[in-house]
């Protein structure tokens, strides 16, 4: 048995709306004798607010699902701005040094990007209690930032650039999550010997329910439902969404669910209430372990994204949530990583990105087809249990760890 240290600011248990891979990976370690201690913050990625019950704590030591937790604080209320996002990450890095001092010795430390000032902070200290330094990237910041445009400023990139190449250099091995992601720390200079390429996944125990009950939408009985389940944020272009919906006007069995939280949904539910479109439903964002009855009253799922070549090495978590659900997948993204899956696995359509005529031809074909539908949301679901298993995947990550270990 070995003692694990797991850093990540964002950390999302089933009962909770976002992404569950960390959530996984650590109850996997704990399931194989793993003694596994988490130090993340309180405020969730999706609310951006202080729960109550932490309110003038900086950290509290908890236990879930047989997991040490420690919560610390960070700075709520962050959004696309970078000093609200800098000040985010930069105090969790603090809080969570302050915390992680406090573990007992780890043998492995383990740190998830996109956080970079804590994966550092991670790095320092495994390196100063004589830990092995697992790090995850799970997106290539700060080249993200700067390709959305979010961060331009030289003192901050190049501080950006100091923190991402010591991370890259103390890491004993490191985990990416897309192949895009790993074929650009290569170009980086990092061995691929280094890095193995562990993805998001279909989830058996959660996200792939068969049977799930549809959850009540209001929407009518016949409608041909295209679901949209995830950040109503800065990379998801929802926009074009919208532009869809207004040309699927004359189509009125057609329906589109919106169901998330994000900085960006204000805006969407303002521009949908001006343009009238009342095939339109806002959903709010639900926990982890309702999204399955939400996808069951899908007849269709949605990957928008904007038109820009990071997107080209996009592979999200929600896409396995569709794959599991057995939905077919219009995927509107650049050629790449998701348009290449969706041609293998023959369970969906991919138009180009941030055009809403080309997004509303591919619903109303699907529309058109609802069995045809059903066989492309089949055909995804069997090549995601073969590929895509979330139980292998979280094996392939324990593995790692007791490699190094």
């Amino acid at each position: 048995m070995s003692r694990v240290l797991y850093v990540s600011q964002y950390f999302v248990s089933a009962d909770q709306p976002g992404g569950v891979r960390h959530w996984q990976h650590t109850r996997a370690l704990a399931r194989a004798g793993h003694e596994v201690t988490v130090v993340t913050s309180y405020v969730q990625h999706k609310e951006r607010t202080v729960p109550e019950r932490y309110a003038g704590r900086k950290m509290v030591h908890e236990v879930e699902d047989g997991l040490d937790v420690w919560r610390t604080y960070s700075t709520p209320g962050y959004g696309r701005d970078l000093r609200s996002r800098v000040a985010s990450y930069g105090t969790f890095a603090w809080w969570s040094a302050l915390a992680s001092a406090r573990v007992k010795r780890p043998d492995v430390v383990v740190a998830s990007s996109p956080s970079l000032p804590s994966a550092a902070a991670a790095a320092a200290l495994a390196r100063a209690r004589g830990a092995r330094f697992l790090l995850e990237v799970r997106d290539l910041w700060p080249d993200s930032a700067i390709a959305m445009g979010l961060v331009n400023d030289r003192r901050t990139i190049a501080a950006a650039r100091a923190l991402e190449s010591y991370c890259y250099r103390r890491a004993d091995r490191i985990v990416a999550l897309t192949e895009g992601i790993r074929d650009g720390m290569i170009d980086q200079g990092v061995s691929p010997a280094k890095i193995t390429l562990i993805t998001n996944g279909v989830d058996l125990e959660i996200g792939a329910v068969e049977g799930a009950p549809p959850a009540p939408a209001p929407v009518p009985a016949d409608a041909f439902v295209a679901m949209y389940v995830g950040a109503h944020g800065t990379y998801s272009s929802l926009e074009t969404v919208l532009d869809a919906a207004d040309r699927l006007r004359d189509l009125p069995e057609a329906r589109i669910i919106l169901v998330g939280g994000g900085d960006r949904k204000p805006a969407l539910v303002e521009e949908a209430t001006r343009r009238g479109l009342d095939n339109v439903v806002f959903i709010d964002s639900v926990p982890k372990r309702e999204v399955p009855s939400w996808l069951a009253r899908a007849d269709a799922c949605l990957l928008p994204y904007q038109d820009n070549p990071l997107f080209a090495g996009a592979l999200p978590n929600k896409a396995f949530d569709y794959l599991g659900a057995a939905r077919p997948i219009i995927a509107a993204a650049p050629a790449g990583e998701l348009t290449a899956m969706v041609e293998r696995a023959g369970c969906g359509v991919a138009v180009p990105p941030e055009d809403g005529a080309a997004l509303a031809a591919a619903i109303r074909a699907l529309a058109a087809d609802r069995e045809g539908a059903r066989r492309m949301g089949e055909s995804g679901r069997a090549y995601a249990l073969e590929h895509y298993d979330r139980a292998t995947l979280a094996a392939r990550f324990v593995a790692v760890v007791e490699s190094l270990a």
